[in-house]
């Protein structure tokens, strides 16, 4: 978790999608782009790498990663001269929301389980 990124969430500056997605997903730059091209409808690789300008196989494994995590979907489409593609989709705005809600939760109580267990009022600083 970028602790920069959650001090400008906690003082109120100004928050970016990708400041949320970043602290509390550690989704990488990269990943964070394609999920939000994904997120405009089914693509390829190859179609994510030239859009966004990046190597075909830097993209191949940020993609493998969001499928992994659950920020994506992979289908196969068939092709009509014969074989398949795997296509990529995101997972809806909705669905990305109820993921960072959890992730949320998740550290809320990991906070409050460090503050318990190392802060007790019994060890307070004199």
């Amino acid at each position: 978790m970028a602790m920069l990124g959650v001090q400008r969430i906690m003082t109120g500056q100004h928050v970016e999608a990708n400041d949320v997605m970043h602290c509390f997903l550690g989704l990488r730059s990269l990943e964070i782009d394609v999920y939000f091209y994904l997120l405009k409808g089914r693509a390829t690789v190859k179609e994510v790498a030239e859009a966004l300008g990046r190597n075909r196989s830097t993209v191949q494994r940020a993609i493998q990663n969001l499928v992994q995590r659950g920020f994506a979907h992979r289908r196969t489409r068939t092709l009509r001269k014969g074989g398949y593609v795997y296509v990529y989709e995101a997972v809806s705005l909705a669905a990305m929301k109820d993921l960072i809600r959890a992730a949320l939760d998740s550290f809320y109580k990991q906070i409050e389980e460090f503050l318990d267990q190392y802060w007790a009022e019994s060890t307070k600083p004199t």
